[in-house]
């Protein structure tokens, strides 16, 4: 099953690369104006939700250096779907710019209509499991991007899901518990992002032992090394992040070695090698289908994968929003409900993981793994320094964060 499966795959990475040679052109859009779609700022706090934590592929576009205006102020820099995206947001909407993509990655040998044609392959893929929609049905026309906006609107609305009213879970949570309410204020609007369950599992291996600049540092290494241009940008090229089938080659691991990956580079070639046995995206899309525990109990079952990255995919990617990744700053987080904790552990046993994950399900119901993903973002050290003056103005502050800021 092995052979044949990595056979199929070879055969669609081959054919893919071959088309978006053909086209290459047009996974380049430097000149893309800016879109929006409607958002209000309460629903939705760029910043903690890019950069906190969650996926490691976003910069601030002002950090990066490549543009000091005051015009790159609040903008974002990052990959998903294989698109290089510039996000930026105003009271009342969500905006964003394309600077760079692929043509969707059709899991058929059968070669797409081409753009000319404004016609894309109907049907199904496994590319869906990744891209989190079907392929789109028609090409732009008259337009200096591959598909119709409505697509990248769509990709939006399901990346930061936005169908969920988060306003309405956050009075909630502040309900629930003062840990919470204390934290509501500064960190209103954090999203629960949902990601490509391939790139999420492989930076989350990546993730174990390291902090968040150095994550970030090995998932750019494996694009690079792995991935497809997608286009150059400001000096900077980006990259898609790689597919199952480039890091289960056997060679991956000696050279993630090489790159300063250690032993995550056994891992990675390892989980990988062992995912395509198993279906390759077929089998992430059967893990969709899955309840928690499950789906959680297949993801341990790859090598180097433990509970923690388990509930990492199964939260940030799988829609198992009850899922709680418990690694020892979430522990620390957990004594302000669990005051029997101590104040000194050096690693979380299986017990207390399960105690402390039980112990937040408990008080924040089922979507638990997203309430204690904003609790994560208000104890990260880079957001500490975010003083009442870099919170939003009371006006603008919904009345449930209000109440709590006040303490009524």
């Amino acid at each position: 099953m092995f052979t044949s499966v990595f056979w199929r795959e070879t055969v669609q990475a081959t054919w893919l690369k071959c088309f978006r040679r053909k086209f290459s052109n047009m996974t380049t859009a430097s000149g893309s104006k800016w879109r929006s779609l409607l958002c209000e700022s309460s629903q939705l706090q760029l910043k903690a939700t890019l950069l906190g934590g969650q996926s490691f592929r976003w910069k601030d576009r002002k950090s990066t250096g490549k543009d000091q205006s005051d015009d790159a102020n609040g903008e974002f820099i990052g990959v998903f779907a294989n698109i290089v995206w510039l996000l930026r947001q105003t009271e009342r909407e969500l905006q964003y710019r394309i600077v760079g993509e692929q043509p969707y990655p059709n899991a058929s040998v059968n070669a797409p209509q081409t753009p000319a044609d404004s016609k894309a392959p109907e049907g199904n893929n496994l590319a869906q499991v990744r891209m989190k929609l079907p392929e789109p049905k028609e090409f732009a026309k008259h337009s200096e991007l591959l598909y119709p906006a409505a697509h990248y609107e769509q990709l939006l609305r399901i990346y930061f899901r936005l169908d969920v009213d988060l306003e309405q879970h956050y009075r909630k949570w502040i309900e629930c518990h003062d840990h919470f309410a204390n934290s509501a204020h500064r960190f209103y609007a954090v999203r629960q992002l949902d990601q490509d369950p391939v790139e999420n599992l492989f930076s989350f291996i990546c993730s174990q032992n390291n902090h968040i600049t150095r994550i970030s540092d090995l998932v750019e290494k494996l694009c690079t090394n792995y991935g497809d241009k997608i286009c150059d940008f400001e000096g900077t090229t980006y990259w898609n992040f790689p597919s199952v089938e480039a890091l289960a080659d056997g060679a991956v691991e000696g050279r993630l070695r090489e790159l300063g990956f250690g032993y995550r580079a056994k891992y990675i070639q390892g989980s990988a090698a062992k995912i395509l046995s198993l279906g390759g995206l077929e089998w992430f899309r059967r893990l969709t289908e899955l309840d928690y525990k499950a789906a959680r109990t297949e993801l341990i079952g790859l090598p180097g994968i433990g509970p923690k990255v388990a509930d990492c995919v199964c939260l940030m990617s799988l829609n198992h929003l009850q899922a709680i990744p418990v690694d020892t700053h979430v522990f620390q987080l957990a004594k302000h409900y669990l005051h029997g904790l101590g104040n000194k552990t050096q690693a979380v046993t299986d017990k207390q993981y399960v105690l402390v994950a039980d112990k937040f399900r408990e008080i924040y119901g089922p979507y638990a793994g997203w309430a204690q993903t904003v609790l994560f973002c208000s104890d990260l050290r880079q957001f500490k320094d975010r003083n009442e003056n870099n919170a939003p103005p009371d006006d603008k502050v919904p009345a449930s964060k209000k109440k709590a800021k006040n303490g009524n």
